[in-house]
């Protein structure tokens, strides 16, 4: 099985990348350690771990980034769609041209994977919460943007402003679990690990 870390570092190979931000980190060494990236960032307000910037990711895009530019940016946060989303919002103004912001757990493998966050601190176990709504309405706003989901991993989304995937967006609202779980591969515009691997060694 493939990683997050597999679909992030596949791009620095293949493109030089020198910068990487990883928002919501939790444990370093399960992802943010293996990055292969000159300069690394990470914002976790976890207080049980050492991160580049120990706060919240509004605070760390409010009070903390400046100018920085990033060729890659991992969203690993608060799994909501509200949350999610403001961190999309957020990277892209710091992602530099060619660069591609990451979204991790965009395809949830059943319904109770996404129920509501008070319900996870209630249960704890896994967690993909509602991060497939958030792509889902990217999806259909970044329409000039490639935009898909890697079928690895929970689901690794990809955004990006460079000319490699057709974008078809999806007019759908307020999406139901039921409609999605249905049509997640043509509304996330699923690929597996193997494809995307495949359409990298064609990028420019």
């Amino acid at each position: 099985m493939k990683t997050r870390t597999d679909v992030i570092n596949i791009l620095f190979e293949k493109y030089n990348f020198q910068t990487y931000l990883e928002i919501g980190v939790r444990v370093p060494s399960d992802n943010f350690n293996k990055i292969k990236s000159t300069l690394k960032h990470s914002v976790d307000p976890n207080p049980s771990n050492e991160y580049t910037y120990n706060v919240t990711s509004d605070d760390f895009f409010e009070n903390c980034v400046g100018d920085q530019k990033y060729d890659v940016i991992f969203i690993d946060g608060l799994h909501t769609e509200e949350q999610s989303y403001k961190d999309a919002i957020n990277s892209i103004k710091h992602l530099n041209t060619d660069g591609f912001i990451i979204m991790h757990d965009c395809n949830p493998a059943n319904e109770y994977l996404t129920r509501s966050h008070d319900e996870y601190l209630k249960t704890g176990g896994g967690w993909n919460g509602t991060i497939y709504k958030s792509f889902i309405r990217l999806k259909n706003e970044l329409k000039d943007w490639s935009c898909f989901v890697v079928d690895e991993n929970y689901g690794c989304g990809v955004l990006t402003k460079r000319k490699i995937f057709k974008n078809v967006q999806f007019n759908i609202g307020d999406i139901s679990w039921e409609y999605f779980d249905k049509n997640r591969k043509n509304i996330l515009q699923l690929i597996t690990f193997d494809e995307y691997e495949k359409i990298i060694a064609l990028w420019k």
